[in-house]
């Protein structure tokens, strides 16, 4: 899955042509001007990089992924992300020290410890499939974790990108950590306490191996993701694809709530109507007359209230989706705007960073499974 920087940046951008290319070159400096030799320069969640010469120029070519945001990362200032980088021509970079404040020591002993905090973050960061639990974070001790009592909530941060290697999937991840929380409905680490659990970032994938063993896996963690959910929705292609639409268990026919129309080179998908079911609200005295007399009956209101949708890949994976938005913009590989319009939970809530996969991969496998 692609995930949003919150992180507040600085850019001059000088447009050459309103033509987009498929390549970029710019330069990075620092607030006063000084070139950074040797920043990180990376289309997020591809594995296209690049870094940045004495000069601090460089050139990176999108190879289609003109989707992509650029992300321009150096170490101890603050990352730039830049959507729609391919409007642009030339790029020049003014990148922001960033102040890393001293971690608070706090004497009194919280009710977890680091490893038992850093069990959890991995579980709910990597995930507990079998790419998931392959997965090993290069870097532990430059990610802090932290549990507020007050709220019940995990939350973790680094000031390095997290360097996980997947060995299941055949890929060494950049992770860019901006956001992880973990809100449990008591004082636990237990994954059936969670309430909600939240993170977001930007990566970069290093190809280590490219076998016909891990690219089964890798074509294996695509069936049945959110990125092979929307690109089934924006293709209408349901039965192709093994997936199946669900309102409160029954099968319906995905053309009655979603309408599927080209913009830009793009799919338009728009949710014309909401999942639904009849629901008791409340109940309320009344009365009714028969033979008998009069006697006090219970009367039931109903309501259509609003559901998620269910969904099922090849008869087994069941999961759920919730459209927060009613208009996505999908791209040929199943990424869409805005990020977050659809919330999942169930098989596809499971998929951490150890599912993910370069945001181009359904192109490599289009008509091979």
């Amino acid at each position: 899955m692609k995930l949003l920087n919150k992180i507040t940046l600085l850019l001059i951008l000088f447009s050459i042509s309103q033509v987009h290319s498929q390549t970029l070159e710019g330069h990075v400096y620092d607030m006063q001007n000084n070139v950074l030799q040797a920043a990180t320069v990376y289309l997020d969640g591809t594995t296209i990089s690049t870094v940045t010469d004495a000069e601090g120029y460089f050139k990176i070519n999108g190879n289609g992924n003109s989707q992509a945001a650029l992300i321009i990362s150096y170490v101890g200032y603050k990352t730039i992300r830049l959507e729609n980088p391919f409007q642009n021509k030339q790029i020049r970079a003014l990148m922001e020290e960033e102040a890393i404040a001293m971690v608070e020591v706090v004497l009194e002993k919280g009710p977890f410890t680091r490893k038992e905090m850093l069990k959890a973050f991995k579980e709910q960061f990597l995930g507990t499939t079998e790419a998931g639990l392959s997965c090993k974070i290069l870097n532990e001790d430059d990610i802090n974790v932290f549990y507020d009592i007050t709220t019940n909530t995990l939350s973790a941060t680094s000031h390095k990108p997290i360097k996980i290697k997947n060995a299941y999937l055949g890929y060494e991840v950049f992770f860019e950590l901006v956001d992880f929380n973990v809100e449990y409905r008591k004082r636990s680490l237990s994954s059936f306490s969670i309430a909600k659990s939240y993170f977001a970032g930007s990566t970069f994938y290093k190809e280590l191996s490219q076998t016909k063993k891990i690219n089964k896996r890798r074509t294996q963690s695509y069936l049945g993701s959110t990125s092979h959910f929307v690109n089934t929705i924006a293709n209408e292609s349901w039965e192709k694809e093994k997936l199946a639409l669900f309102v409160d268990r029954f099968k319906v026919d995905p053309k009655e709530y979603f309408k599927v129309s080209d913009t830009l080179g793009m799919k338009k998908v728009t949710l014309i109507k909401e999942p639904t079911k009849k629901t008791a609200v409340y109940k309320k005295e009344g009365t009714a007359t028969n033979f008998d007399g009069t006697k006090k009956i219970e009367v039931l209101k109903y309501e259509e209230v609003k559901i998620p949708f269910n969904i099922m890949y090849d008869g087994k994976k069941q999961s759920l989706a919730d459209f927060i938005e009613k208009v996505l913009i999908v791209d040929n590989n199943g990424n869409f705007q805005p990020l977050y319009g659809v919330m999942v939970g169930g098989y596809l809530g499971s998929l951490k960073v150890g599912d993910m996969l370069p945001i181009d991969y359904y192109q490599t496998i289009k008509g091979t499974y």
